[in-house]
């Protein structure tokens, strides 16, 4: 009964909302609406104000976004008799509406977001040990070093935490190939990998040949692995520095958990 009654208080207020978003008023009346709507708006973040305030602050932003479409779409617009200026209006005018569309996205998930509690916390002495894959094929050092020198920078105990690099751009298969560019390529490759993983004292893995592409690379590291849990990490994905502590926690409390995947 009481769901039904909040979801008629919502529907009333959604229709009063969009019945002031259509009326008319003039350019200096919609001033006065935005800059009022947007200091309610920047007075809510500034002061970092919770709870009910935060539908405020998401009405306000949605008066002015609304308000503005809504006059975009019934007054601004050419006649469609007109081509030459008709097209390109057309064309700014839809892409200013995708630009709203992933806004109103955006404020929806961020208008009642799920409030995961923290992953539980245990000494370090009863943390599991976890191995680290970084899959690569193609990226370069560069990029590589970044990703490499996170993980191997991740709050855990160093004991237990093992970083591996996956190279599938420097496998025999390629560094054998009969192109001589892709041979003497992949052997470049695998040469600075290998020196760049002893700098940052992090294994280097390949294989024989690049069969199943990354599901492949991946069972590789497996059959090398001894952790008792295994992180993967995309080639250009350098990880928060407490990711592990935010997420090793869940598989000691529960032993059936298969998997923890972060936002």
């Amino acid at each position: 009964m009481l769901r039904t009654i909040l979801g008629g208080i919502w529907l009333v207020c959604a229709l009063l909302f969009f019945i002031m978003v259509q009326q008319p008023v003039s350019v200096e009346a919609q001033w006065l609406i935005a800059i009022t709507a947007l200091a309610v708006a920047i007075g809510i973040y500034t002061l970092r104000l919770s709870g009910t305030w935060k539908y405020i602050f998401l009405g306000a932003v949605s008066l002015v976004v609304l308000r503005y479409a809504y006059w975009r779409t019934t007054s601004t617009l050419p006649s469609a008799d007109d081509l030459t200026n008709f097209i390109p209006a057309i064309i700014l005018y839809g892409a200013e509406m995708y630009c709203l569309l992933m806004l109103a996205m955006s404020l929806f998930v961020s208008a009642d977001p799920l409030e995961r509690p923290q992953a539980p916390q245990y000494p370090d002495d009863e943390l599991p040990s976890v191995d680290v894959f970084v899959p690569s094929y193609n990226e370069s050092s560069d990029i590589l070093s970044l990703t490499l020198a996170a993980a191997k920078s991740l709050d855990y105990p160093q004991d237990k935490l093992h970083v591996y690099l996956l190279d599938d751009g420097g496998t025999d298969e390629k560094r054998l190939s009969s192109d001589h560019k892709t041979a003497l390529a992949a052997q470049t490759r695998h040469e600075e990998l290998q020196y760049l993983c002893r700098d940052l004292g992090v294994g280097y893995l390949t294989r024989p040949a690049n069969v199943h592409a990354k599901a492949g690379n991946l069972n590789n590291g497996l059959a090398h692995s001894s952790g008792a849990l295994v992180v993967v990490f995309d080639a250009d994905h350098a990880p928060a520095r407490e990711f592990l502590r935010e997420t090793v926690g869940f598989f000691k409390r529960d032993p059936r958990l298969f998997l923890v995947q972060t936002p």
